[in-house]
């Protein structure tokens, strides 16, 4: 809200300083010129419609609001509107590369496991999930809940199921892949069909329809701008790099359902925990907050997340890694180059018109370390771990890449600082329009 207060306020500020000199400069055919308002307006909502839509989280934490007045309802949505949707969308926008790797991490994991149950059981190709469990010592029943693709074999009708609930009580934990897998084995969880699958999955087709509409003329226009030698505005480049890397998420997460937002409760026995599981428990109670620090920025922070000691699975959870290889790092590499692909696309602002020569320094400045800094942590982390095996040092040398980090953001913040700050001393050729614009329908 502030950023947008911010920007509406120069953008009032700049259009009362160029009125004068837009009256007296522009010709007489005046749709071939945009206004300022116009560019903000599609710059952000463009970052918004595209975070929007690309983003497919995983399952929340259900929450039984029966019996609960309406202030308590609402106090549960409201936690639940910050915690599913404001989080995520800031996240985003804060770490858009991080994101896309989690995104690719799950697409990789999801499709190992997939090909695993095909290979053993020939069932399906959805991937699961998640799914919710009660606790398996209290009952010979448990309560297992939400998946992308599980059901329960034999469900309980609706009384058998509200028995059970008085009895067993409300969900409490998710399921891993190691428990799915051998309740499928078992028989005892099967996939859905495709069209239920679909029916769960809120995605509205309208919307998809009308961000691709407005993500198509917003890279065909600033492709067209550059064409015709037209500048670019700081603000529309990082919305392009935006706009790439929300592309890209939206691509990862194709076959994912989009915002399912309750589990579906099967009812079975749990056998005990497998030797993945001990050691993820064991890894849940002794790793420290550097090491969970380190999993969550590179994608394996599931190798310490018991899903039986938690009632909900991780935001951006992907699952246990157990062949230690490329899909260990398939998150962290994807960061890596797309955060240079990120840095990359500022370079087209490289010769823009700035309001002096300072501001142009830092935008160059601000453009090279993003580009090389993510390329340099990997070098630096391979060189320090070479080190420290070598040499048995401490581990705190691997600290130095802690600043490479902030450096990589301060980076970011210069970048979207000169974005706004720009906006009110823009270039009369800044406000010229591609002839065919208006032909495009585009917000």
């Amino acid at each position: 809200m502030a950023l947008a207060v911010a920007v509406y306020s120069l953008s009032t500020h700049a259009a009362q300083d160029i009125a004068p000199n837009m009256t007296e400069c522009l010709p007489s055919c005046a749709r071939q010129y945009r206004s300022l308002s116009g560019i903000v307006l599609s710059c952000l909502t463009t970052i918004f419609l595209c975070i929007w839509v690309s983003l497919h989280l995983n399952v929340p934490e259900p929450v039984d609001t029966r019996g609960l007045g309406r202030l308590k309802r609402f106090k549960v949505w409201f936690r639940s509107f910050i915690r599913c949707t404001v989080v995520p969308i800031f996240v985003t926008l804060v770490f858009p590369e991080w994101v896309l790797g989690i995104a690719v991490l799950q697409f990789a994991k999801a499709t190992q496991l997939a090909k695993k149950i095909d290979d053993t059981r020939g069932s399906s190709k959805n991937p699961i999930s998640t799914i919710i469990q009660g606790e398996e010592e209290a009952h010979p029943l448990v309560n297992i809940s939400e998946t992308e693709g599980g059901k329960a074999d034999n469900a309980p009708n609706s009384k058998a199921i509200r028995l059970l609930e008085e009895e067993i009580g409300e969900p409490v934990h998710p399921l891993d892949e190691f428990d799915v897998c051998r309740l499928i084995d078992a028989g005892q969880l099967h996939f859905p069909p495709s069209a239920e699958l679909q029916d769960r999955c809120k995605s509205d087709e309208l919307a998809k329809f009308l961000v691709i509409v407005q993500t198509l003329w917003f890279i065909v226009q600033c492709v067209a701008r550059k064409v015709n030698k037209l500048p670019l505005t700081e603000l529309e480049v990082i919305t392009l790099g935006y706009t790439l890397l929300t592309v890209s998420m939206y691509i990862a997460w194709w076959d994912k359902p989009y915002r399912v937002t309750f589990p579906i409760r099967v009812y079975a026995t749990l056998p005990g925990r497998t030797k993945e599981q001990e050691e993820i428990k064991w890894n849940m109670e002794r790793y420290s907050f550097r090491d969970m620090a380190f999993g969550y920025a590179t994608g394996t922070q599931d190798d310490a997340v018991d899903l039986r000691s938690v009632r909900k699975i991780p935001m951006f959870s992907s699952g246990y890694i157990k062949n230690k290889g490329l899909t260990e790092f398939v998150g962290i590499l994807t960061t890596v180059i797309v955060g240079m692909v990120f840095g990359a696309v500022h370079f087209l602002a490289w010769s823009s018109p700035f309001p002096s020569h300072h501001m142009q320094f830092l935008w160059r400045f601000a453009t090279i370390v993003m580009t090389a800094v993510p390329p340099a942590a990997v070098i630096l982390f391979m060189f320090t771990a070479v080190i420290e095996g070598c040499f048995s040092l401490d581990k705190s040398i691997l600290s130095f890449l802690l600043l490479l980090t902030p450096l990589y953001f301060v980076g970011r913040g210069i970048t979207i600082v000169l974005a706004l700050v720009t906006l009110a001393s823009l270039p009369l050729e800044a406000y010229r329009d591609v002839e065919w614009s208006d032909l495009f329908p585009h917000i």
